[in-house]
């Protein structure tokens, strides 16, 4: 957990579910990906204190401010990352540069 994974001014953290918990998940995803995110959501994510989940549903989520959206993307790559959906987490900073990817990009086309 970050100190940017909260919701509603409370910490939340993001629990695993079993395959079969999942399903809703694989259908969510083959309708589009955002729906498949916040399905994520709505099955993983937990406020810290209470262990309660944050969301009950899906259209809970698509009923709240349009401004909330790049937040909840956020949120629900976190939830992908718990439960093997992504492979790196999306808090972890990124690894330095070899220098030779600034090189490139500085110096003349080949």
């Amino acid at each position: 957990m970050t100190a940017r994974d909260v919701w509603n001014d409370r910490p939340v953290t993001f629990v695993e579910f079993s395959i079969r918990d999942g399903r809703p998940v694989d259908e969510a995803f083959a309708v589009d990906a955002e729906q498949g995110s916040f399905q994520l959501l709505v099955l993983s994510m937990r406020y810290t204190d209470t262990s309660q989940p944050v969301f009950a549903t899906v259209d809970e989520i698509f009923a709240l401010p349009f401004r909330h959206r790049a937040t909840l993307a956020r949120l629900a790559a976190k939830a992908g990352f718990v439960n093997g959906l992504r492979l790196t987490d999306p808090d972890a900073p990124t690894p330095p540069g070899n220098g030779h990817d600034t090189e490139a990009a500085a110096g003349p086309p080949h």
